[in-house]
């Protein structure tokens, strides 16, 4: 029942500080330069998707075993979760993506590209219910705030630039203007569903609904029957919601080898009023049975009394569910906060760099630290790594992290650079390519450039 999703913010170990590639400017826009200028391919210069679910496998629910059937290992596995297990989804492409550097030296960067991100709790209580129902559960009150998922699908026209304060210190900033192209959310709900025990009630349960506010939001496309996929393309430029944020990032130099580097990423917001669907549920209700009366159901007009019709009109008295369209709503963008450490070490290299003089290192190590804002709390995760070239045009780097889906993710990155045209791989999880399936992790990106260097 724990919904599949995809790894948020794809690639960030491998892409973070790695300064060859362009794309470390999108996870740091204050990371040093050593390039004048570049060119991404359109559709290609970025491409990444991943996967990720913290407590549960594919494999622990569909494997090949004769000792238990399929709706035994889904209620095991329900048992063992709890309402912080999630799974999270992040896609990303790169529509347009350039750079130079100006008369003054700053590098300025802009681009285009699209992004979804999700996340869903899993819903402990609801669970809970749907498989044991309320009778083994007297007095419990099952939380409707265990619901709590979102997905959101972005167009992000974006600019951002680079300077060089001195020789220790660089900062960097980046501009954004969100399009929403979809989005979709339940994070607010509240409110209880209790039985209790009343022997001497008009039932032996009464059963309460308390306190019920919530529901699903939906732009973009409407209500679910309108849903259209060109609807979604189309709102890439003009969705009609709209919204604005910034990256801000640093690197310094601490000597010729340590290097400390920060970065605040999607500070920012949407506000939702085109194209927006709401399915609401609110109210109180208290059921503990039906009075029949005897020795007749019927009354003095001999008409059949309307036992159920009284009780639907009760309900519908207490408990509103509904549909409302044209709502408006503001949606913050999970905001990302990521950090570095690293040492260079090894043998002196000639530099191909903006600053011929600048000392540089066969190897680089460290650490990274990232942690982004969830509905339920902080997802975070830390990576050690070691970045190092294997020739002149074949740079490497080799991570291992742990994070909220496992404590074994070693991961790489491989970029080659033929004169001006570069391209990149990345993936992490190694590990687990024997059996995916088993794996709570899996992600990867590529991309195509072309970079270039004046000196």
């Amino acid at each position: 029942m724990l919904i599949s999703a995809f790894k948020t913010v794809a690639q960030i170990p491998q892409l973070y500080d790695a300064d060859y590639l362009p794309q470390s400017l999108m996870l740091n826009p204050g990371n040093e330069v050593d390039f004048d200028k570049h060119l991404g391919i359109p559709l290609l210069s970025g491409i990444g998707v991943g996967v990720g679910l913290r407590n549960v496998s594919v494999y622990d629910i569909f494997q090949v075993n004769e000792n238990t059937e399929i709706n035994a290992r889904i209620r095991a596995k329900a048992d063992q979760l709890t309402n912080k297990d999630y799974g999270v989804l992040h896609q990303n492409l790169e529509i347009l993506s350039a750079g130079f550097r100006n008369k003054k030296g700053n590098y300025i960067s802009f681009g285009w590209y699209e992004a979804l991100d999700a996340v869903a709790y899993f819903p402990k209580d609801i669970a809970t219910l749907a498989y044991e129902g309320n009778q083994q559960n007297l007095g419990y009150s099952f939380k409707a705030s265990d619901i709590k998922a979102r997905a959101e699908m972005v167009s992000v026209f974006h600019i951002g630039m680079n300077k060089k304060i001195n020789e220790r210190l660089t900062l960097g900033g980046r501009f954004k203007i969100y399009s929403g192209m979809f989005s979709a959310e339940s994070t607010t709900n509240t409110g209880t569903f209790t039985t209790y025990l009343t022997p001497d009630g008009n039932n032996f349960y009464e059963h309460r609904l308390a306190n019920i506010d919530g529901g699903l939001k939906i732009a973009g496309t409407g209500s679910f029957e309108e849903f259209s996929q060109s609807q979604i393309l189309q709102n890439s430029v003009f969705s009609g919601n709209y919204g604005a944020g910034i990256d801000l990032g640093f690197s310094y130099k601490l000597n010729e080898r340590w290097v400390v580097s920060g970065s605040l990423l999607d500070l920012g917001f949407i506000h939702y009023s085109s194209n927006t669907y709401e399915y609401y549920g609110e109210g109180d209700f208290t059921f503990d049975g039906i009075e029949f009366i005897f020795p007749s159901v019927v009354d003095n007009n001999m008409a059949i009394r309307p036992y159920w019709t009284d009780l639907e009109d009760e309900f519908r008295e207490n408990m509103t569910f509904d549909e409302r369209e044209d709502i408006q709503y503001t949606v913050l963008r999970p905001v990302t906060l990521l950090g570095g450490l690293s040492y260079a070490f090894g043998e002196r290299l000639d530099c191909n760099c903006l600053d011929p003089e600048e000392d540089r290192f066969r190897f680089k190590t460290g650490l990274q630290a990232m942690a982004i804002k969830r509905p339920r709390g902080v997802q975070a995760g830390l990576t050690a790594f070691l970045d190092a070239p294997l020739t002149s045009f074949l740079n490497t780097k080799l991570t291992y992290g742990i994070d909220a889906f496992t404590y074994t993710n070693v991961g790489f990155l491989i970029s080659a650079k033929i004169r001006s045209f570069n391209v990149y791989l990345a993936a992490d999880n190694l590990l687990s390519y024997s059996n995916i399936a088993d794996s709570n992790t899996a992600s990867f990106q590529i991309g195509f450039q072309l970079i270039s260097n004046k000196n």
